[in-house]
């Protein structure tokens, strides 16, 4: 028993050893600290993700191929890795940034043996850089350090915007690689252009077809006038894209020939791709006179001419006539088909002015409605649809020629009886827009409802005539509103589009009422905040990259990136204090803190500058509610103090650490509290001091309070 006793505790040692070898034995790490910002100038946030293939350290240790994802919060980059540039050949990390949904970009470090932190200039290197070995990468690599590179990669063709894989490529008008428009069974042309195969060769005919074809012109934001290799025909077959938007004949253009002119709000800009697809006039055939041709025996017989021609195969060199001349009209009949005014029949062949059983033969004779020509005075049954003007004698309804007046009625019947009604009202005011009122009656409204014309302008609810289309409820008690509800088979089609001057999308609302737009602008105002977020008590179950939030329990902004939820950092003070030269203390900063900001896990960074100027020493204190934290007489010798510390919050109080530096190489004794003061109805930090000579004065240079909420990431 005591032998197994011993036996356990030997290898239990063993393993101990073992593990502590591995441990000793791990590889020195290299420290990468940096700031990114975006162009704009502000802070990039977002995650890198570090990926390496296995590799030999400098020591010789193992690393395995493996990946690690670091966070990037307010541009703040830092991570500890394994060298590369004295490790084994090929060894390096690939870096992918990202933030807002997507990979922002790439690249490839060969990391050096430091002690101390270093930038991301001194690891970043070319992609496809030999790293790892006996040779150390310089810190940056530029195009302009590989001799010839910049020549080749100019030289190189690049894609154009109409590229696209598994397709015959052609060089454009910029000289980018485009991609052959057209079907898979067409032919293509020198030119680039494509086509059905045989069209505009010698021997075919039919209509030919011009595909994707960049009009000649330069495009520069200013020239309105292209030019098209061939003339569409017709021209109305011409489909114009610019930057894929289809333009309108005539309305974003004009075409004479093969000239394209712009309207004035149509002119392509710069960057712009125009591309053109049209038909031609019939191609191929033989064009211009033939001399002394000949049709070889036997090329055309019977079966190549249609049984409805009537011409049979030894008719074909027309040396006899097609048809009988026996049944041509006379001189007479030819003259009577001229001026025919009567129906011809079996019986009555021919009725013209000139037929002599016509007592009053002529064409018809153009005639008003209201007219005597109409004129009906026998009563009959009302039927549905019947127009009845005026009345006769007795009251009956009848259709006669009155004269126009205020009076004038008109009776129309719906099937059953008849209702008098306006006949004809042309007394609308300009730009008034006539409709049907309750009655059936038009109606105008042009206080109400109104276009004009001229400016092209429709207002609805008003006459403001302010915009191309106004809604405006403009009555005593009224309320404008506007409602676009999605269809039934909406789908992911858009519910608003707004396009700039050229056709292009510059904001739209989904149906499922996600806002895109280019970019947002928000005033704010001394009444009101340009952002306001009603917030929400728990933080959202679904979430993506880029997500922003405000979590009202928590009193803090949220945000969501690389798979995690990141509270954003509150400034809760941050000024310059006053100065005193009393020997009595005296508050020179004080940070109000509401109740209800603070919470249990959050964490605040406090921060205080003092300048000293005299002989003397001088006292410096904070002080947290009403207790005072960290007390410190200064040498007169210190002109500049810097203090800072942290303050823990949980649930009935707050632990609070303070240090000190100064000038002249002094040091404060660090001071750490836990204070039992609640915070929950608001707490106040101060900071306070006094000199010791009444000739001295101390000032509180700035002091921050910064809150860190908490925010739990399992």
């Amino acid at each position: 028993m005591r032998w197994l006793k011993l036996w356990t505790i030997l290898v239990h040692f063993t393993l101990l050893l073992f593990v502590s070898d591995r441990v000793i034995a791990a590889p020195a790490l290299t420290t990468i600290q940096d700031t990114l910002y975006k162009a704009d100038g502000t802070r990039f946030n977002g995650v890198a993700y570090i990926e390496w293939n296995s590799f030999q350290a400098s020591d010789a240790s193992a690393v395995a191929t493996s990946s690690v994802v670091v966070p990037i919060a307010d541009g703040v980059l830092r991570v500890r890795l394994v060298p590369t540039s004295n490790a084994s050949a090929g060894a390096h990390y690939f870096v992918r940034y990202h933030a807002d949904g997507k990979v922002q970009f790439t690249e490839t470090w060969n990391v050096i043996p430091s002690s101390t932190p270093v930038a991301l200039a001194a690891v970043r290197v070319a992609a496809g850089t030999s790293t790892g070995g006996t040779t150390t990468p310089p810190p940056t690599l530029t195009v302009p350090d590989i001799t010839g590179l910049a020549e080749e990669l100019a030289n190189r063709p690049v894609k154009g915007f109409a590229y696209a894989t598994d397709r015959i490529l052609k060089s454009g008008s910029t000289g980018a690689l485009e991609t052959v428009q057209g079907n898979l069974t067409d032919c293509i042309r020198v030119d680039g252009t494509s086509g059905p195969c045989g069209t505009g060769g010698a021997g075919s005919s039919g209509p030919g077809f011009v595909d994707q074809e960049v009009p000649t012109g330069a495009i520069n934001g200013s020239n309105a006038v292209y030019t098209l290799s061939q003339a569409p025909s017709p021209a109305a077959s011409l489909q114009l894209y610019r930057n894929g938007v289809l333009m309108k004949l005539n309305v974003d253009f004009t075409l004479s020939g093969v000239t394209v002119t712009f309207g004035s709000l149509s002119i392509p800009q710069t960057g712009d791709l125009l591309l053109a697809s049209y038909r031609l006039a019939t191609v191929g055939g033989v064009i211009g006179p033939i001399q002394a041709a000949d049709i070889a025996v036997g090329v055309i017989s019977d079966y190549n001419v249609a049984s409805a021609a009537g011409i049979a195969e030894s008719k074909l060199a027309l040396n006899y006539p097609t048809h009988s001349n026996a049944y041509d009209p006379s001189a007479n009949e030819k003259a009577a088909l001229s001026g025919s005014a009567g129906a011809p029949s079996a019986a009555n062949k021919y009725v013209t002015s000139q037929d002599a059983r016509m007592t009053n033969a002529r064409p018809a004779l153009s005639h008003s409605l209201l007219s005597t020509e109409h004129a009906d005075t026998t009563a009959a049954t009302v039927q549905r649809g019947d127009l009845v003007i005026g009345s006769n004698a007795t009251g009956s309804p009848k259709w006669a020629r009155l004269p126009l007046g205020a009076a004038n009625r008109c009776l129309v019947s719906n099937g059953a009886d008849a209702v008098w009604n306006t006949c004809l009202f042309t007394g609308f005011r300009t730009a008034s827009i006539p409709f049907t009122g309750v009655d059936g009656t038009l109606e105008e409204s042009p206080m109400y409802f109104i276009w004009d014309n001229s400016n092209r302008r429709l207002s609805v609810g008003s006459n403001l005539n302010a915009s191309t289309l106004s809604v405006h409820d403009g009555g005593a008690n009224g309320s404008t509103t506007l409602t676009v509800r999605a269809g039934h088979g909406q789908g992911t089609t858009v519910l608003q589009t707004w396009q700039n001057a050229g056709g292009l999308e510059q904001a739209s609302i989904g149906a499922d009422g996600v806002i895109a737009v280019k970019s947002v602008e928000a005033v704010s105002s001394v009444t009101r905040a340009a952002w306001r977020e009603a917030g929400t008590t728990t933080d959202p179950t679904s979430r993506t990259d880029g997500d922003s939030w405000y979590n009202t329990t928590d009193k803090t902004r949220k945000t969501f990136a690389g798979g995690r939820v990141n509270t954003t950092p509150q400034v809760l003070c941050s000024a310059g204090g006053t100065v005193t030269t009393a020997t009595a203390v005296a508050s020179l900063g004080t940070c109000s803190i509401p109740a209800g900001v603070l919470n249990p896990g959050d964490r605040l960074a406090i921060r205080a500058t003092w300048l000293h100027d005299g002989p003397a020493a001088y006292v410096v204190r904070w002080r947290w509610g009403a207790s005072t934290i960290g007390e410190a007489t200064v040498p007169g010798t210190v002109t500049l103090l810097d203090q800072k510390g942290e303050a823990a919050a949980y649930a009935t109080g707050a632990v609070i650490d303070i240090d000190a530096k100064g000038a002249a190489g002094f040091a404060g004794t660090p001071v750490i509290v836990d204070s039992n003061q609640p915070f929950g109805s608001g707490i106040t930090v101060g900071f306070e001091g006094n000199v010791t000579a009444g000739t001295d004065n101390l000032r509180l240079v700035q002091f921050t309070v910064v809150r860190y909420p908490a925010q739990v990431n399992p």
